[in-house]
């Protein structure tokens, strides 16, 4: 199984266990698994991703909490050098390029030169 695999999987079983009001004790363990699947992420830019994804999780209903999810997903793809194909849209793009670089001393530079690669591919450099 790759790595991006096993995160979707990993991220579908957390719906499932979650139910549809996840406290905080759902969300640690949401950013446990993330940060565990992708090991190369130093801490000030995982607390921004999922201060982003928070506010995406609990800005509606169940349709934005499971965007929000596969929005995860997709930069969780990035992070691993292997998108996934999420439809990002441009500020999208620009708000991940943001995040990866607030740490852009300590993110593996291989992870930060693929992300700021498929940015620019996608018009948000």
């Amino acid at each position: 199984m790759q790595a991006i695999d096993r995160l979707k999987s990993d991220l579908d079983d957390w719906v499932r266990r979650s139910g549809r009001a996840p406290g905080n004790r759902e969300f640690d363990s949401l950013r446990d698994t993330f940060a565990r699947s992708v090991p190369k992420v130093p801490g000030e830019t995982m607390a921004a991703l999922f201060t982003t994804f928070l506010s995406r999780y609990g800005s509606g209903g169940d349709e934005s909490s499971a965007a929000a999810i596969d929005w995860l997903a997709g930069v969780g793809s990035l992070l691993l050098s292997d998108y996934d194909g999420t439809p990002f849209t441009r500020d999208d793009w620009e708000e991940i390029r943001e995040i990866v670089t607030v740490d852009s001393g300590e993110i593996d530079m291989d992870t930060l030169s693929y992300v700021l690669g498929q940015a620019l591919e996608h018009g948000a450099v």
